[in-house]
């Protein structure tokens, strides 16, 4: 099933109120989003849940290659999501994992740790799936997320120059 279709049922689902938890978003939600953007979601040494940082658990680690996360995904409770952005951001940048998600099923903020600024400055984009069409937010998370996309690096050669545009349009902003 083409993702925009997937987003588009989860989305339904998701005025229902059927996701009440985060066990709930991280079956099926996360992983669903995951299988469909390329990820093997059975080989736990690639899609490794509850992986141990030194400080805690985060709820999914993306590896490549296997073992080594490259991206660190955060579940939180519907309408929480932004609750956990210290402690995921943490737990990156003391592991050295460059990329974190955010997400409470609905929303999806894809964040850098390792640069300046404060936590929403790190912040890449918030994609909302109530106010994204599926299409539109199948391409956002194919830009971040995808598979091949992370394990060529592109996806956070993109973040990183959405992230420095972003930046360099608020410091001329302040400047004027």
């Amino acid at each position: 099933m083409p993702l925009e279709i997937t987003l588009s049922e989860i989305t339904t689902r998701l005025r229902q109120g059927r996701f009440p938890n985060e066990q709930a978003i991280s079956q099926g939600i996360v992983l669903r989003v995951l299988q469909e953007l390329g990820w093997d979601t059975w080989e736990t040494t690639i899609v490794w849940p509850e992986y141990q940082t030194g400080e805690g658990r985060v709820d999914f680690a993306l590896c490549h290659p296997a073992s080594k996360p490259s991206i660190f995904i955060e579940v939180k409770q519907p309408g929480r999501a932004e609750d956990g952005v210290r402690q995921a951001l943490e737990y990156a940048f003391h592991t050295g994992v460059p990329f974190v998600v955010l997400t409470d099923g609905r929303t999806w903020s894809f964040y850098l740790p390792a640069e300046q600024g404060s936590y929403e400055d790190r912040r890449v984009y918030k994609l909302d799936l109530y106010e994204r069409s599926g299409e539109e937010a199948a391409v956002t998370l194919k830009r971040y997320l995808e598979n091949n996309r992370v394990q060529q690096g592109e996806a956070r050669e993109t973040a990183l120059k959405e992230y420095r545009s972003r930046n360099r349009r608020s410091r001329a902003k302040a400047e004027i």
